[in-house]
């Protein structure tokens, strides 16, 4: 569905929320995003109107998503990530890496396809949160822990009797 065959420039791994858990559950990930513009010029007030999302992966130190703006790289994200079945959205604010048009099937032009670094999740540092989960062997963060521990969660409140 997506062209990956570009040279990897992320310094972690990313975890494909659309097809890694899609097998473990019966039903997809992909998570809603709403997102506003923050005005880093003056007091950090958000700038735009919110904006809808559909976020495409996840990674250590980042999210991508597809929308139907295209942002300048640099700007300042807030944005609220709502998991399937959980009114309640997490909340992170990030820097626009990249923002181009995405390749997808005709009927959907005019969408974009944005790659965003996190600096916070529910105002905790992402940078500071990175580690090595030794058990798991796998690079570990507050966003993939925001993400995927809270999905967990969900997911054993569904199918508690």
């Amino acid at each position: 569905m997506y062209n990956y065959k570009k040279k990897e420039r992320r310094k972690y791994e990313r975890y494909d929320t659309e097809a890694k858990i899609y097998f473990r559950v019966v039903y997809d990930i992909k998570t809603k995003i709403e997102f506003q513009v923050i005005d880093k010029s003056g007091k950090g007030e958000l700038f735009s109107e919110k904006y809808p999302a559909i976020s495409r992966n996840v990674g250590v130190e980042g999210i991508s998503f597809i929308s139907d703006q295209q942002l300048n790289k640099g700007d300042f994200l807030y944005l609220e990530v709502y998991l399937p079945d959980d009114k309640k959205p997490i909340h992170m604010e990030g820097q626009v890496r990249w923002s181009q048009q995405a390749s997808l099937k005709a009927k959907k032009k005019n969408k974009f396809d944005t790659g965003v670094k996190l600096i916070t999740v529910e105002g905790q540092s992402v940078l500071g949160s990175v580690y090595y989960d030794e058990a798991n062997k796998v690079v570990w963060s507050v966003v993939l822990d925001s993400v995927f521990g809270n999905f967990r969660k969900l997911t054993q409140k569904k199918n508690t009797p």
